[in-house]
């Protein structure tokens, strides 16, 4: 891990550290590396997790969330700008909104600016802390953790944070789940003993170009077991990301989802139990291809048996 990397995850951990430590209501200390700022993180006269950005700009409307709760106000010539958190089972994603905010204003020296700026990063984050989004299935879940397990562990190390963002393209329903200039690659999460993988589009593995299929297997457990659960693991990546934009980019994509980071997520908890790559070999792959059906057909599911497949595995 980076200097740097490692400096951000003790941020994290110290604003997390901050907030737990019990301090009353309406006590807020000074945080943060910007001394041309003043930003605090403290609690509320309701007791609730804030942040607060206190300086001279112009002041413009802002709505508030369910989630996060946002007000304004005047002390003098000093305004206020403050975030407060309306559900205290969200703090760990909170701390990671603030390090956010933190982040954003690093090296902004006027209040002006420093406005804006946390605005247009709260608007950001605002649609990952809505709880009132349709809620996503099991499946669905489970299909974002296996793209994210692998956005995770195998695009950013070996492509860099920005192709590997820009290379993952499932959120927006095309035809791959990754694909650069290099290769593209398929992502399946199946459940744990299940024998077969479902490919839900002709188009998935069809390709004149070699590819991967990657198959997670996933075991459900109970809500006390120390597994993977959805929102920490958004939270894991995002705290891989060290700009705004490469944030920016990620948060877009998970919306196309319908992710936020709802406390039901928090009981879907998984163990991985086996990760698979098979080549995709243009020539001799069980798949079905588009030149094999006439036109009258325009949609084909099917399913691959696992053990048929053996031979593509990769090491």
């Amino acid at each position: 891990m980076s200097l740097r990397r490692r400096k951000m995850k003790m941020m994290h951990n110290d604003i997390y550290k901050t907030f737990k430590e019990d301090f009353p209501s309406r006590h807020f200390i000074r945080f943060g590396d910007n001394r041309h700022l003043s930003l605090y993180i403290g609690r509320d006269d309701d007791a609730r997790y804030s942040f607060d950005f206190r300086g001279i700009y112009k002041p413009v409307r802002i709505s508030s969330s369910d989630v996060i709760a946002v007000e304004q106000y005047k002390d003098g010539d000093i305004y206020t700008l403050r975030f407060s958190l309306e559900d205290s089972e969200l703090l760990e994603y909170f701390c990671t909104f603030c390090q956010d905010l933190l982040d954003s204003v690093r090296v902004t020296n006027d209040d002006e600016t420093a406005y804006h700026t946390l605005r247009s990063r709260y608007y950001s984050w605002r649609q990952l802390f809505r709880p009132d989004n349709a809620r996503m299935t099991e499946a669905e879940i489970m299909g974002l953790m296996g793209e994210l397990l692998f956005l995770r562990d195998f695009m950013i190390p070996n492509r860099g944070i920005d192709i590997a963002l820009e290379s993952w393209t499932g959120p927006e329903k095309t035809h791959k789940d990754f694909s650069d200039q290099q290769d593209w690659f398929e992502i399946k999460a199946i459940s744990f003993g299940k024998e077969t993988v479902r490919i839900s589009s002709i188009e998935q593995l069809d390709s004149d170009i070699e590819g991967t299929l990657v198959v997670y297997d996933l075991e459900k457990m109970s809500p006390s077991f120390d597994g993977i659960r959805l929102n920490q693991l958004v939270n894991n990546i995002i705290s891989l990301l060290v700009n705004t934009s490469q944030k920016e980019m990620f948060m877009d994509k998970l919306q196309l989802f319908g992710f936020d980071f709802s406390n039901e997520n928090e009981n879907l908890v998984f163990a991985l139990r086996n990760e698979r790559h098979y080549r995709v070999n243009p020539d001799s792959f069980p798949r079905i291809r588009r030149s094999m059906l006439p036109d009258a057909i325009t949609r084909v599911q099917y399913e691959l048996l696992l053990t048929e497949i053996e031979p593509y595995k990769m090491n």
